[in-house]
């Protein structure tokens, strides 16, 4: 049977625990006044467009994003038990009841529901998908065995989020307890690694040039002179050849990173906009208070 969930003013979408992933979707709108039935062969339906989509992608129905396993076709969503926020194409309404088909990536989940729209606003410029609208939606009509099945999968991910959050706490406490011993092992870790990565480096070329040394002298059957000459002729090709590459994805590379860190700060602070609004005029004092002392004791104390 299908289980509704409760819709009351006292419930906030955003009090269940969120988490951002990746995921296949495909969505079609129903009639306002039919929000708990599903749609009839809507699997045929989904089965139907995705055929439609690999033959020509052009002339597809534009009710639905296209959603192969495919990385830029990808949704980036934000799932709860209660809801999910989703990028779309489409500039939907607040009130309007879709019929929601969504695939986690990262565990192969597969989760149907129908859920109304709460809201629709212009989406993250720095999303890698670059859908232009971002649209909220809460769960209203989910099978048991679906609900159990998202809360299990929102539950794991919020055991492994909150070790990541111990781990950096407890580091971040650790270098602000002692940040001299902190900055002198970090200096000794970086340079065992950069000794390790530049002997291995001289390994690997010295191996080659061996290499190369042996197949030269036994295709042209050349002396000690001839066989230096043009391994390092060689190398010198490969060696321009591996920087035109690197040149040529290290902008690329720079730019995907760029994107990631502005689109991880927009929603941090988002995240933190959000949950300071939400606080009492009393809980600003306090946390305002709080951080104030601490890091005044810091300072006095541990400088």
């Amino acid at each position: 049977m299908p289980a509704t969930a409760p819709n009351n003013k006292k419930s906030n979408r955003r009090h269940a625990f969120r988490v951002y992933e990746q995921a296949n979707l495909f969505y079609q709108k129903i009639e306002h006044d039919q929000p708990t039935d599903t749609p009839p062969q809507f699997d045929n339906v989904l089965q139907d467009y995705s055929q439609h989509q690999s033959a020509d992608r052009s002339t597809a129905d534009s009710s639905f994003p296209f959603s192969q396993s495919k990385e830029n076709d990808t949704l980036n969503v934000n799932i709860s038990s209660s809801g999910i926020a989703f990028t779309c194409e489409d500039k939907l309404q607040p009130g309007d009841f879709l019929m929601l088909r969504i695939l986690l990536l990262s565990s192969m989940t597969a989760v149907m529901s129908c859920c109304k729209v709460v809201y629709c606003k212009p989406s993250n410029p720095f999303e890698s998908d670059r859908y232009p609208y971002s649209i909220g939606a809460q769960f209203v009509n989910i099978t048991r065995e679906d609900s159990e099945l998202l809360k299990r999968f929102v539950d794991g991910r919020k055991k492994r989020q909150w070790i990541l959050n111990g781990f950096i706490a407890l580091l971040l406490l650790t270098i602000l307890a002692a940040p001299d011993q902190a900055f002198d092992l970090l200096l000794s870790v970086e340079h065992q690694l950069l000794e390790i990565v530049l002997h291995l480096s001289h390994i690997a070329f010295e191996y080659l040039e061996l290499g190369l040394d042996h197949i030269v002298e036994h295709l042209f059957h050349t002396d000690r002179h001839q066989t230096q000459l043009i391994v390092f002729y060689l190398l010198a090709t490969l060696g321009l050849g591996a920087l035109y590459f690197l040149g040529r994805m290290l902008p690329a590379i720079f730019l995907r990173l760029k994107n990631s860190l502005l689109q991880y700060w927009s929603r941090k602070k988002s995240s933190c906009l959000y949950y300071w609004s939400e606080q009492t005029l009393a809980n600003k004092i306090k946390i305002i208070g709080l951080g104030s002392t601490a890091v005044a004791c810091y300072v006095y104390f541990g400088m």
